[in-house]
């Protein structure tokens, strides 16, 4: 008798660009998808009710995709789903964690998009005497390049073609992947979470781009230019290779699963390569960072900071410190923006002590972890 693999029920918590792009392109391939957003952004749900499904375009699935559920109900949402995807920002994992706590089922896996979403999370479930077998997963960057152009219509101007991702514990990674990798074949095992966090290049290339660009984004309100066509240059770009070579040194000491910066770019788009360049040349010629879907930013205080900075450069400074291994270049990128917003984030941001992480030493993580 022929032995079927079970076919995986998803919820999507979030109807950004990444939340209506998981929710199109996972029900476009056959599969059922429950999309839940809480409350305050009940009207994006509503217009997509109104339009009876998300219509997606580009690299990812094309068509109009008919959802099996549209709710603001959480609990209702994940009832029953085997993979729950968190679709938003990190400031949205721990909302969501939180208010489905008590909710989730044995054997769920909830999917975050980097940024110490898993033991963020492992702490929150702790907090709240959470017993039940729910795990964590992260990837190590999102899947897809895209724009949630309105309510019901997103387009995928990328695809990654291999995609770190980890559970915690690591030993349960081999199941998550057996689970999904129907969906998402481009999904790859990474050592652990450590990797998935840690070599998350988003908070390297992000922040210095809008640092040093600060003067022609508020000047121009982000119009009639690229942030990364226009942007990196050769001079931002030595800023991001020192940074990088700091954000290596911690990922090294916890795992061996790490690619550098300038790596990144063929091995996360192998399909878009442009060849071996220098890592200014790639990022300026990027068909995909470069397309006019991703116009600079309009003002300072956007994603590309206040995510990148709390969630990504602030937890790697304070790690540094635990350890004693200097980032004084990631540490002159946070102060420079928090001067120019008038905010701390060495103090905002995430710590060791906020990830359960404060006295561990390297080889004490790696037990937590794996």
């Amino acid at each position: 008798m022929t032995e079927f693999k079970k076919k995986p029920k998803f919820a999507v918590l979030g109807t950004g660009n990444s939340g209506q792009a998981f929710a199109a392109d996972i029900t476009l391939k056959g599969y059922s998808v429950n999309l839940a957003e809480v409350p305050e952004f009940e009207d994006n749900l509503n217009t997509i009710e109104k339009k009876g499904g998300i219509e997606i375009s580009g690299e990812a699935g094309n068509g109009f995709a008919r959802l099996n559920m549209l709710t603001t109900d959480l609990k209702e949402a994940i009832k029953g789903v085997d993979i729950i995807i968190i679709g938003g920002s990190a400031y949205a994992h721990e909302p969501f964690s939180k208010t489905l706590a008590h909710d989730f089922e044995d054997g769920q896996f909830i999917l975050f998009t980097s940024n110490f979403g898993a033991l963020r999370f492992r702490n929150w479930m702790k907090e709240a005497g959470v017993t039940t077998r729910v795990t964590p997963v992260e990837s190590i960057s999102l899947l897809y390049a895209t724009r949630a152009i309105e309510p019901g219509v997103v387009a995928c101007i990328g695809l990654k073609s291999n995609l770190a991702v980890a559970a915690l514990p690591a030993d349960r990674t081999a199941e998550f992947l057996d689970l999904i990798h129907p969906v998402f074949p481009e999904f790859v095992a990474a050592d652990n979470v450590w990797t998935t966090s840690v070599n998350n290049v988003n908070p390297i290339v992000h922040p210095p781009m809008v640092l040093f660009n600060a003067g022609r984004i508020e000047a121009t309100g982000g119009k009639d230019w690229n942030l990364y066509a226009d942007g990196a240059t050769e001079c931002v770009t030595q800023v991001m290779m020192a940074m990088d070579a700091e954000r290596m040194a911690l990922l090294g000491l916890v795992s061996n699963d790490g690619v550098a910066f300038k790596d990144s770019f063929e091995n996360f788009y192998a399909k878009y390569s442009l060849g071996k360049q220098t890592l200014s040349e790639s990022l300026r010629q990027s068909p995909i960072h470069g397309n006019p879907a991703f116009p600079a930013p309009s003002c300072i205080d956007t994603r590309y900071i206040n995510e990148d900075l709390p969630f990504g450069l602030a937890p790697w400074s304070s790690i540094g410190r635990q350890w004693g291994v200097p980032t004084p270049n990631i540490d002159a990128v946070i102060r420079l923006v928090s001067t120019m917003l008038g905010k701390d984030y060495f103090v905002d941001g995430l710590t060791v002590e906020k990830l359960g992480l404060r006295g561990m030493t390297p080889e004490e993580v790696k037990v937590f972890i794996n």
